[in-house]
């Protein structure tokens, strides 16, 4: 209980504005940078010097984002530049990463910060995959391995952890995700769950999953893969729920910024090492040391005791995303 009301009311910050360094040249992808936590990313990455590109599926929105921001933090020496992503719609994935590597050559940190949430029962992504596991996981999963070539290039001439994925997740997978964190059988169409918090739940512990993933396969080459919840924040992704329960929740919220330093602290605190990669961090910039055992015993090997399921989840992915990008080659060739 102690654990679980502590997501609630956190103790204080331990990463703000005032501990980021200065980023310049540095680079930075925060998707969903448009508003809510990726917004207050976005906008102290922008004042700390770093280069920032807003991922998000309407350039008008990113447009005003940028000109929102640039007019709050008027003596900024950094840079803020748009990329088109739907990641409800794999399609654009390519298209992105194309667009970025025309004009990057590096990569410092990948927020997977956008999401969505309380999505009805049935709705369903432009390749026919449940809305909330497609958006908040496989579309980033796609991103993510596009983009490994650049950041391995980027974490092999840089200070060792100091390139990362962050993955987001959320304190829901604790209360609503099925046993295990997810269900296989459940992402196969026609027998989603009819419940938006359990589908919801279950990407949020898909995205540890695959950051617990990620680290396996990429630590040894010095890149940093970790999963946060941002908190219990008082943003658009609530817009969906039913009025009481948005007005009960109104009493444990907090505003986005708060949130933002929970991912500060994962995607450029110096306490956050290279082994502490695959790990969940809560609110605001702590680790959690007694996580959920089943979800642990998902992330294990059947050699190691567990489930298998995280490997699952990643061939499910992997099998998915496949036809829009040859993500065996992408790996084989980064790491040879």
């Amino acid at each position: 209980m102690a654990r679980f009301l502590s997501q609630f009311f956190p103790p204080s910050p331990t990463f703000t504005e005032k501990d980021v360094p200065d980023l310049t040249g540095k680079v930075f992808i925060v998707t969903g940078g448009n508003s809510g936590v990726g917004f207050e990313i976005v906008k102290i990455l922008y004042a700390k010097g770093g280069t920032v590109y807003i991922a998000s599926r309407s350039p008008d929105k990113v447009a005003s984002a940028i000109k929102e921001i640039k007019s709050l933090v008027t003596d900024a020496t950094g840079k803020l530049l748009g990329l088109h992503l739907d990641l409800g719609d794999l399609t654009t994935v390519p298209r992105c990463v194309s667009t970025f590597l025309a004009q990057e050559s590096q990569l410092d940190v990948l927020f997977n910060n956008a999401g969505i949430s309380q999505e009805p029962s049935g709705n369903v992504s432009k390749q026919g995959h449940e809305i909330h596991m497609a958006t908040n996981c496989l579309g980033h999963f796609l991103l993510t391995n596009m983009l490994l070539p650049i950041l391995l290039r980027t974490a092999k001439s840089s200070q060792e952890a100091s390139v990362r994925v962050v993955y987001t997740s959320s304190g829901i997978m604790d209360i609503a995700a099925p046993p295990g964190g997810l269900s296989l059988a459940e992402l196969v169409p026609g027998n989603f769950s009819k419940s938006p918090d359990r589908n919801y739940a279950s990407s949020k512990a898909g995205c540890w999953m695959l950051a617990a993933e990620l680290d396996k396969r990429t630590r040894k080459y010095g890149l940093l893969c970790v999963c946060q919840s941002p908190g219990t924040l008082n943003t658009k992704g609530w817009d969906q729920a039913p009025r009481m329960v948005k007005l009960m929740m109104k009493l444990v919220m907090h505003e986005p910024k708060m949130g933002a330093y929970t991912g500060l602290w994962a995607g450029l605190s110096p306490e956050v090492k290279l082994d502490d990669g695959g790990r969940y961090g809560l609110p605001w910039g702590r680790w959690d040391t007694d996580p959920k055992k089943e979800i642990l015993e998902s992330m294990k090997t059947k050699e190691e005791g567990g489930t298998g399921l995280s490997a699952e989840f990643w061939t499910w992915c992997e099998d998915r995303a496949e036809g829009f990008a040859c993500l065996g080659q992408i790996m084989k060739t980064t790491v040879e």
